[in-house]
């Protein structure tokens, strides 16, 4: 490959049409390239300082008049040369400043290309450069928060503090087994043991981060569930602010997942219309009624419903998300059967989808639920399954370092206190395969 073909440029804000669009370039012919579009020396281009000047076909005909800033190498996000051409938001703009670029010898970036420079060359290091992509996806405004604090390197900076400790503690078994002339073995043994409980104690809660951060990042999805024609058609449209789900009298109607997002106090919802649980022989009601089932299974919280008007003796099931009881139709009460009503269901929520009362006391609860699920002392959050996965790894090693098979046995902790941190250096990315690189940046936009 050719030193013109190691450069790159892509689309780096979303495509279509919009005020400005932004070119990023990336590589040593990123500036020269930008300077013979400019018909400038490119001497002229100063580091981080923007420019206004014209970009030309080989025709010398005028593209577009634009903002360019230049990040010389390895000061950059990349570590390379990069550029930033910001053009007026018509695609047919920016076609043609590709199509130039193009016969200046670049090549279009592959996804991620971007960050995963930015990766190689050590400017970030792989949890922060999977943060960027938490980054650019969160639906939340903690999510977003999440993930700013991690692509500045705080999480990292806690797993390298973890991996510190091992490093601290395996050190003290490596001297007491070939240097020490004293037998420390017990003192050696506690003050190992006292690292690994105090770096598995800080492990686990990181552990139990994921699951709150995917709800903080991608939104808390919540699925309505209860017999036909209790309502939930009509709560979904009512939650939404306008008709998303087919609403009739008719049992049956809804033979599908709908779903829909609202916010509810900043909260993100992916709100869920579910087929109506009942006993039917109608093949296709039974397939919607199938895929409630799985909605169930992947529910962070339910909407149960139930109508007071027709049997509230009847058993309810139980689900092991958290569960909101809702009575819908309270219109259709008398203040004696509410009452009643109330006092065997203090916790249940009280409303009348179709006259839009009491959905004010569902959010309500439904936040409070929310942040309680998400609270934790810690402010730091993983946000990829991969980090979930590899400090599961490093659980597992500690804790056979911390067993009874190897209490007494030095050399056996130690084997697995080197496991524990072979797996850190896969975490941050001190050691990755390449296929792993391309999981993980295939997922990311071109331009980033």
């Amino acid at each position: 490959m050719s030193k013109k073909r190691k450069t790159y440029y892509a689309l780096s804000s979303p495509p279509g049409r919009s005020a400005t669009s932004t070119i990023r370039i990336s590589g040593e012919e990123s500036i020269a390239s930008l300077a013979k579009l400019t018909n400038r020396n490119p001497n002229k281009f100063m580091h981080r300082k923007s420019t206004v000047c014209n970009i030309y076909n080989s025709n010398k005909g005028l593209i577009d008049n634009v903002v360019a800033v230049c990040y010389r190498g390895p000061r950059s996000y990349t570590g390379e040369d990069l550029v930033e051409i910001h053009t007026h938001g018509n695609p047919l703009i920016v076609q043609a400043v590709f199509n130039e670029l193009s016969k200046c010898g670049l090549r279009v970036a592959d996804p991620g290309e971007f960050t995963r420079t930015a990766y190689l060359n050590d400017k970030i290091d792989l949890v922060q450069a999977e943060s960027v992509l938490s980054l650019i996806n969160a639906q939340t405004e903690k999510g977003v928060s999440i993930s700013i604090n991690n692509t500045f390197g705080n999480l990292s900076s806690r797993l390298k503090t973890l991996r510190k400790s091992l490093i601290f503690a395996l050190t003290h078994i490596e001297y007491e087994l070939d240097i020490s002339d004293i037998d420390n073995h017990i003192k050696t043994e506690k003050t190992v043991a006292k690292e690994i409980n105090k770096t598995k104690k800080l492990i686990k809660k990181l552990i139990l981060s994921y699951k709150k951060s995917q709800v903080l990042q991608e939104g808390t999805r919540v699925v309505i569930v209860g017999d036909s024609n209790v309502g939930k058609s009509t709560l979904f449209n009512s939650l939404l602010g306008y008709d998303r789900a087919i609403v009739s009298d008719k049992p049956g109607t809804t033979r599908d997942v709908v779903d829909g997002s609202v916010y509810v106090s900043n909260y993100s919802i992916i709100l869920v219309d579910t087929a109506g649980i009942r006993n039917t022989n109608e093949p296709i009601e039974k397939e919607g009624i199938k895929k409630t089932t799985l909605e169930i299974e992947r529910a962070d919280l339910i909407y149960q419903i139930l109508d007071p008007t027709i049997n509230t003796a009847k058993k309810t099931p139980t689900y092991k998300s958290k569960t909101i009881t809702i009575f819908n139709k309270e219109d259709l009460l008398d203040k004696r059967q509410k009452t009643s009503l109330i006092k065997t269901n203090s916790d249940a929520v009280f409303l009348s989808a179709k006259h839009n009362t009491g959905i004010k006391t569902l959010k309500q609860k439904t936040a409070k639920i929310i942040a309680s699920n998400t609270a934790q002392k810690e402010s730091l959050y993983i946000t990829s399954k991969r980090q979930q996965d590899l400090l599961l790894s490093v659980k597992r090693e500690l804790d056979s370092a911390s067993s009874s098979r190897a209490k007494n046995q030095l050399e056996l902790i130690s084997i697995h206190l080197r496991e524990a941190i072979k797996q850190f250096d896969w975490l941050i990315g001190k050691t990755t395969a390449d296929d792993i690189l391309n999981t993980i940046f295939s997922g990311f936009c071109v331009g980033k």
